[in-house]
């Protein structure tokens, strides 16, 4: 019988992975209090340019997560990791993230995690594929 993990008494910075002295980019509606959580986890402010360690970005539709792909992709590195939040199911501006996916596809990403964010929002991780990362 398959048993159920519980995440509930994570922080929404520890589901994201977020590590000290990360180089993370922020956008979109994120909401002030995880904005400032991701602030105080890697000790440093968030960067606008440059290769990143990570990225996290609120999108409201699927033409917003399509351009979100196209800007973060030729900035990762192999290691890094782009998170895109959107509206879970029941509220308004609900986005399948599921749907996302070929576009990542499409520019060497996998999806490999998913998380809740808090009440109205989750999140789901796009990173390099070991087998196409450089040795």
């Amino acid at each position: 019988m398959a048993t159920e993990t519980d995440y509930s008494h994570r922080t929404a910075v520890q589901k994201l992975g977020v590590k000290p002295e990360d180089r993370i980019e922020v956008a979109g509606d994120v909401g002030t209090a995880l904005r400032r959580e991701l602030k105080e986890a890697i000790g440093r402010g968030f960067v606008r340019s440059g290769e990143l360690d990570g990225a996290i970005v609120m999108v409201e539709s699927l033409e917003e997560g399509a351009r979100t792909l196209a800007e973060y992709r030729p900035r990762m590195k192999d290691t890094s990791y782009l998170w895109i939040l959107t509206r879970k199911r029941g509220h308004d501006g609900y986005i399948n993230q599921m749907l996302l996916v070929p576009g990542a596809k499409e520019r060497g990403l996998i999806d490999n995690k998913t998380c809740s964010i808090d009440d109205e929002r989750s999140g789901i991780r796009f990173v390099v594929p070991r087998a196409l990362r450089k040795k």
